[in-house]
């Protein structure tokens, strides 16, 4: 999903495959910055990537309560 898409709009409005694929990239997102980080970085750059995982882990959490 490369657009913007509200969740809110998913709430009230997209079948239950938008909501997945919506959850599906926060989960890519999240791989994509393990790997990346299991790969090595510099101090600063896992700096930035442990702050990119926390922003998508924390987004996970909160579209798994939104989605309930």
């Amino acid at each position: 999903m490369t657009e913007f898409v509200s969740v809110l709009d998913i709430m009230e409005n997209a079948p239950y495959g938008a909501q997945t694929a919506v959850r599906d990239e926060v989960a890519d997102m999240d791989a994509s910055l393990r790997r990346t980080m299991d790969r090595g970085l510099t101090p600063d750059e896992m700096k930035t990537a442990q702050a990119a995982r926390a922003a998508a882990q924390a987004a996970s959490s909160i579209l798994e309560k939104l989605f309930a």
